[in-house]
């Protein structure tokens, strides 16, 4: 296993459309080595999530780990949210180091993927978990966390420990953040 290195924001890999991962390919030696090294990757960066694109590798994988669970891999994930609700909650991101910033996110999500064995199966998600599998499936298209940010809400992270969230979030929405304040990166 290896550690890979994480690309950061100015990096052009990041900024890509990542490519499906051939279905017949899953099963390879190359690729299993790969969410063997990205997972690798994760727990040594202290992610909560890692996509492939932060790894330079442009192909449509994430792996996620919700407190300290089994990590759960995704290929060519798609997301489809359920119901109108978004919730807002601050965010950082291994590809955008010591940085937090407020983003609306979907609240309930449906996720349909093919597991390492190349199966598909899908599952339902609400709050931080949603929160999750949105960050790490929108590096697929490109998309950075801070692209989706309140720009008046970012705030290194230092003084975002030190003085709090520049912008504080709505009521509603502080439950779940205080839960997930201390995560790792996603």
């Amino acid at each position: 296993m290896a550690v890979l290195h994480v690309a950061r924001m100015g990096n052009p890999v990041l900024r890509e459309i990542a490519q499906p991962v051939p279905p017949d390919s899953i099963r390879s030696k190359a690729f299993q080595q790969f969410c063997e090294d990205l997972l690798e990757s994760m727990i040594e960066h202290d992610g909560t999530g890692l996509a492939a694109p932060q790894v330079h590798e442009s192909v449509r994988v994430v792996v996620f780990s919700i407190d300290g669970g089994d990590p759960i891999f995704l290929i060519n994930p798609v997301i489809t949210p359920l119901g109108p609700e978004t919730a807002e909650g601050y965010e950082g991101c291994l590809s955008v180091p010591n940085l937090r910033g407020k983003v609306q996110r979907w609240s309930h999500i449906r996720v349909d993927a093919l597991n390492r064995a190349g199966k598909s199966f899908a599952f339902e998600a609400h709050g931080w978990p949603a929160r999750v599998v949105q960050h790490e499936c929108d590096h697929l298209d490109g998309v950075l966390y801070v692209d989706r940010a309140d720009p008046k809400s970012l705030a290194f992270l230092g003084e975002y420990r030190r003085f709090g969230p520049p912008v504080p979030l709505p009521e509603k929405d502080r439950e779940d953040e205080d839960e997930d304040a201390d995560e790792g990166e996603e």
